[in-house]
């Protein structure tokens, strides 16, 4: 399991060792031509996968971002991130974009680009990072910590695998939210100022209903009329705790004309099967003496 530990204050160093002696031996010179040029290799690995990641923050905080930062304008964050990896101020612009089409912000993005594999990588491993945390790498990230690139970047840089497509699948989540936004009084029968947003709070469900604070909403898209739903960890617990008051609305055939079909007490009127996978976690260390 890939392990990113968020720790206050903490200070580490990194480097390439080389025993006492070496540089003076001519049959040790190959060997370490080849560790300096791994070195560089990795060092540009390294920065192309801390400015996606910074890129990514950009496109899902959105506006929150600048206000973590302390600015007033998107030129401001694209310079002070592209000053601190030594970068052009456009290449932010560029990533904020290419992670747009998926989150709910005001902008289109490349809507009509297929995301690359390295980019598919980090949304898979922090699309479920919380926001401080989030912050709190980018943070790091532009201070240069050395241990957070090995602990956190080096992991997110392996793209010798995508599990699924989760840009895809974003989006798709994301278009079947907008549709019950707009439709959940004849879905549900609640009406969308009923409605509890608590897509950003981890709880397990999408959105709460104020005059039925038992019941959880839990929306589902599919881009054609059959596919299969993915569930969190946390998802399905809940609607394990929450039977028939745990209600799955799905929202299939959104590339056309959409349709729905509810599903309540998914864990009993649902066949599923578990997966497992490897996945970054975050941890939060604080120092204490008593």
């Amino acid at each position: 399991m890939f392990l990113l530990s968020v720790r206050k204050g903490s200070e580490s160093g990194f480097g390439w060792h080389v025993a006492k002696g070496a540089f003076g031996n001519p049959n040790n010179r190959a060997t370490i031509t080849a560790m300096s040029a791994l070195s560089d290799s990795i060092k540009r690995t390294r920065l192309e996968t801390e400015a996606i990641v910074v890129g990514y923050a950009m496109s899902r905080l959105d506006r929150a971002y600048l206000a973590a930062r302390h600015c007033s304008s998107w030129d401001q964050v694209f310079h002070e991130a592209g000053s601190a990896l030594s970068k052009p101020a456009a290449t932010f612009k560029n990533l904020r974009d290419e992670f747009d089409p998926v989150h709910t912000n005001p902008r289109q993005g490349w809507h009509k680009r297929e995301m690359r594999a390295d980019r598919q990588r980090v949304l898979d491993e922090l699309c479920e990072v919380s926001d401080a945390a989030l912050l709190e790498l980018v943070d790091r990230i532009l201070k240069q910590d050395e241990e957070v690139m090995a602990e956190a970047i080096d992991s997110l840089a392996v793209v010798n695998h995508v599990a699924y497509n989760v840009a895809e699948r974003l989006l798709t989540g994301r278009l079947a939210e907008d549709y019950f936004l707009v439709n959940s009084a004849s879905l549900v029968g609640v009406a969308s100022d009923n409605l509890l947003d608590c897509r950003q709070t981890g709880c397990g469900y999408d959105f709460g209903v104020r005059n039925h604070p038992e019941w959880a909403l839990e929306v589902k898209g599919l881009k054609q009329v059959r596919g299969e739903l993915l569930f969190t960890e946390r998802e399905w617990a809940e609607a394990q705790r929450k039977c028939d008051n745990y209600w799955v609305v799905v929202i299939g055939n959104l590339i056309a004309q959409p349709i729905a079909q509810i599903v309540r007490n998914p864990c009993v009127n649902l066949v599923a099967h578990s997966r497992y996978r490897q996945a970054l976690v975050v941890e939060w260390h604080a120092a204490i003496s008593l």
